[in-house]
């Protein structure tokens, strides 16, 4: 692969200043002239926007990919030694965002410009974040694993608000400005939603998205979209009032309704309304059930991440099969939501899916012929809803129905064999740890989160290949 005089000048550039940085920061903070959390943000701040220069200058995109793809795997070995570590426990953070603008290079249907912003955004932002939350964010929530505060998510917003001004040379009409309010909040949502540096690879990749698809609508378009938002901000609040999610979960509901209204419109609420809806009123029917003050973030991004995934790639490829696997997997949380809700509350005989073993009811791996008649059910009612809104054929209904269905006994299989569980004390079957309690199946990583997204993806892709 060809690199140009031009291409080595702006990689050598590139890899001065991030050095330069590097050193005389390092410095600074031994000799107490910055702390070293000013220091790391400087830092974060320096050598990614040096990457957003290198992005915008290289003429060899593909060649500039395969180096941040090297770097990614450099620095994730460095990290894996343990020979730079920023923080207590061990983050990833540092090599992620080489991988990110390696993925958004590599995928053609991004423009140079956005994947730039993308990279600006994740540079300055996230910097003034993390600023902004040590020092003015005295309250902090559990969004997903860490704790963020409000102050870290107004700080970033207001800056990416600014770039975006920057960004078009404040040569801003009424219908720029409301693009620019837009543009700013995904990317700020996205950030809240960190886990050990993950918002380094998540911002820019989600800030690129987002940018294309706001991009994609038309000017008048943006205003109803700002309308919407505010009305779904209304029943995010009425959500967390009604104890139908937390905070946390509210502000993923959030962050997946954006992304739905950009790909699919209002149509696109139909089946995760459904489902939301359904499971959080089902969800009341068992009193001393853990989700009693409602779903949090991870419940949410578990049910609904596969399928808002399938959305974008259909909002950019225009391909309906990615819209139809969309569907498909809000029709497997459906199943599996109704299924676990009315199979506990009915109280009927529940067996192991596989060994046929008795359980106690609401045990992941088990099944009852209540809980699968209803979670067929369920499949089915979303399955019409959406055949009806999107007048698809009675061929589409049966594979969204047995393909929901298919998901739920998906998930009870994966329940049974690689979920962790434990033994009580007093010789019950436990899905969660509680003293003098014995592991007895399962692997350590392996919650009832993780099964209800593995069993997701499975049947999603099953469908995407055997469907034509």
């Amino acid at each position: 692969m060809y690199l140009s005089q031009h291409d080595l000048l702006t990689g050598a550039i590139t890899l001065a200043i991030i050095l330069l940085a590097l050193f005389s920061i390092e410095i600074t903070v031994k000799k107490k002239l910055l702390s070293k959390l000013i220091g790391r943000k400087l830092l974060h701040i320096t050598a990614i926007c040096s990457c957003a220069y290198a992005i915008h200058s290289f003429e060899n995109k593909t060649v500039l990919a395969y180096i941040f793809l090297s770097f990614f795997f450099v620095l994730l070995a460095i990290i894996n030694k343990g020979w730079m570590q920023v923080n207590a426990y061990k983050t990833y953070g540092i090599a992620l965002f080489p991988l990110a603008f390696s993925v958004l290079l590599f995928i053609p249907v991004f423009p140079n410009n956005t994947i730039v912003f993308a990279a600006l955004i994740l540079g300055i932002c996230d910097a003034a974040a993390g600023l902004a939350g040590e020092y003015f964010g005295k309250q902090k929530i559990t969004f997903l694993f860490e704790n963020k505060s409000w102050a870290g998510f107004i700080a970033f917003y207001l800056s990416a608000l600014l770039l975006s001004f920057c960004w078009y040379s404040f040569n801003l009409s009424a219908s720029k400005i409301l693009f620019c309010a837009l543009l700013a909040l995904l990317p700020a949502i996205t950030e809240l939603f960190s886990y050990k540096g993950s918002d380094n690879f998540t911002v820019p990749v989600f800030a690129a998205i987002w940018m294309l698809l706001l991009k994609n609508l038309m000017p008048g378009e943006h205003l109803v979209l700002l309308l919407c938002i505010v009305v779904f901000i209304a029943l995010c609040f009425f959500a967390v009032y009604k104890k139908w999610l937390t905070v946390s979960g509210a502000t993923a509901a959030l962050w997946m309704a954006l992304l739905l209204l950009v790909t699919g419109g209002l149509k696109a609420f139909i089946a995760p309304g459904i489902f939301l809806l359904s499971g959080s009123l089902l969800s009341k029917l068992n009193k001393n059930d853990k989700e009693k003050n409602g779903r949090n973030a991870i419940q949410v991004f578990c049910n609904g991440i596969v399928g808002i995934s399938c959305l974008i790639i259909f909002a950019v490829s225009h391909q309906q099969v990615y819209l139809l696997a969309a569907l498909v997997s809000f029709c497997i949380s459906m199943s599996d939501s109704v299924s676990s809700e009315l199979g506990t509350y009915l109280k009927g005989t529940t067996v192991d899916m596989l060994s046929f073993k008795k359980l106690p009811p609401g045990i992941s791996g088990g099944i009852s012929w209540q809980g699968s008649l209803s979670g067929l059910i369920g499949a089915a009612i979303l399955a019409a809803a959406v055949c009806l809104a999107y007048q698809f054929s009675l061929t589409v209904f049966l594979w969204l129905t047995v393909s929901g269905f298919t998901g739920m006994l998906t998930d009870s299989i994966l329940g049974s064999t690689v979920q962790k569980k434990y033994t009580s004390a007093t010789g019950a079957i436990i899905e969660d740890y509680e003293t003098n309690a014995v592991k007895t199946k399962g692997f350590n990583w392996c919650n009832n989160d993780m099964v209800n997204i593995l069993s997701n993806i499975l049947i999603t892709a099953l469908f995407l290949l055997l469907y034509r």
